[in-house]
């Protein structure tokens, strides 16, 4: 393949691209290149939290009994925007710089072959210009601004909060209440959208890449032909998984807390959950696995030929009596070939028709996904009990 066509490939980002990344590089809240991440990460999140934690000192509703639910007792807000807001942006230089090897790996390790490098050329310009697009980032943001202005929520209860103050004549919205539903829930959706909206943009370029005619090798010990760089790829996404499992896991901790929710009853939801993390990223690498399938079948008949054809030449050689005169089994290369066929043929059996494994790739997005829920467990059980049985199985 050309220089040039290599050189393609360079400016392609999962994070570059829309109006939004032309605003803050305006801004000067990042460069061109991402950097600095920290800037945006901690700006947003104090744009979005710290106004709610000043509004509420103010109206002393941050703590105390002036409401039944104070601004620094509602973890889940403080969890949403000081963790998981940040997590959000942080991932996409993470996802973004992996998105980027994956893309130039597959010209690069000769996947897809200089025949077909302008088909891949002409795929990887539309998904710039899809993430690029005016349109797309312009219905997102009309989404949150209409969900904002029609669909936002309204009290339902019966005691004061830190965003309403209940009264004999009805219910107002705080001031942190106010800030909180026309600035820190519409960043923080626009935000998840977008990521959403480039995902599934990310989906999109996978599943045409498929349907290129790729160079697959059976024995390629990556176990997958050759794709397996790709299950690599979508452990990156496990930093969303985080931020999202950390939203849901102090939504029900707070609901166990303060409310007459207990851990037993979300073990079904959380397990639901857990599978259906597993579908949405990892089920978009399956459109690769007819290729996988085929690939296996041809390299167990191409090899399974050869094998027959060199096993039958090994057994006249050396079991039926062939062997030249004076050469001896002992340093001959004839077994360390005959092993390294039946390495190469066991490979292509272990093809598992999917380009991701247990350990590199189901398992640190099933611990993404799980890792915030573990603090939930000392709502059953106390810290010095855990700490307890611990020592004593260790002991």
């Amino acid at each position: 393949m050309s220089d040039q066509a290599s050189l393609n490939f360079d400016d392609f980002s999962l994070a570059k691209g829309g109006t939004f990344f032309k605003l803050l590089v305006h801004l000067r809240l990042m460069r061109p290149d991402l950097a600095p991440m920290h800037r945006r990460a901690v700006f947003f999140s104090l744009f979005t939290w710290l106004p709610l934690l000043i509004f509420s000192l103010l109206q002393g509703l941050a703590f105390g009994d002036a409401c039944k639910i104070p601004f620094l007792y509602d973890f889940p807000i403080s969890v949403r925007f000081l963790l998981s807001l940040p997590l959000l942006i942080v991932a996409e230089v993470t996802i973004s710089s992996r998105a980027i090897a994956a893309v130039r790996h597959f010209v690069r390790s000769g996947l897809v072959e200089d025949k077909n490098v302008t088909a891949f050329e002409s795929i990887v310009r539309q998904v710039s210009r899809m993430l690029d697009s005016f349109l797309a980032e312009g219905v997102i943001a009309a989404f949150v601004i209409f969900s904002t202005a029609f669909l936002r929520y309204e009290f339902s209860g019966a005691s004061s909060t830190w965003q309403f103050l209940v009264s004999s004549s009805g219910a107002t919205r705080t001031l942190a209440g106010w800030w909180y539903v026309f600035v820190s829930v519409p960043i923080f959706q626009f935000l998840i959208y977008r990521w959403l909206w480039r995902y599934l943009t990310w989906c999109w370029f996978l599943w045409r890449t498929s349907r290129l005619d790729l160079q697959l090798i059976p024995t390629h010990p990556d176990r997958a032909a050759g794709l397996g760089f790709l299950g690599l790829t979508q452990v990156k996404f496990a930093i969303i998984v985080f931020a999202f499992s950390s939203i849901l896991a102090s939504q029900m901790g707070q609901e166990i807390l303060f409310g007459e929710a207990s851990l037993a009853g979300y073990k079904v939801p959380i397990l639901g959950y857990i599978v259906l993390i597993l579908i949405v990223f990892l089920g978009p690498l399956l459109v690769f696995s007819p290729k996988l399938f085929e690939v296996k079948r041809r390299g167990l008949l191409e090899y399974g030929a050869l094998a027959n054809e060199y096993t039958r030449s090994f057994d006249r050689k050396w079991i039926r009596g062939e062997a030249p005169e004076g050469e001896a089994l002992v340093g001959s290369a004839d077994i360390q070939s005959l092993a390294d066929l039946g390495n190469s043929f066991e490979i292509i059996r272990e093809i598992q028709g999917v380009p991701f494994d247990l350990m590199t790739t189901i398992v640190p997005i099933v611990a993404s996904a799980v890792i915030p829920f573990l603090p939930l467990v000392l709502t059953v059980l106390p810290f010095d009990e855990i700490i307890k049985k611990i020592v004593g199985m260790l002991l």
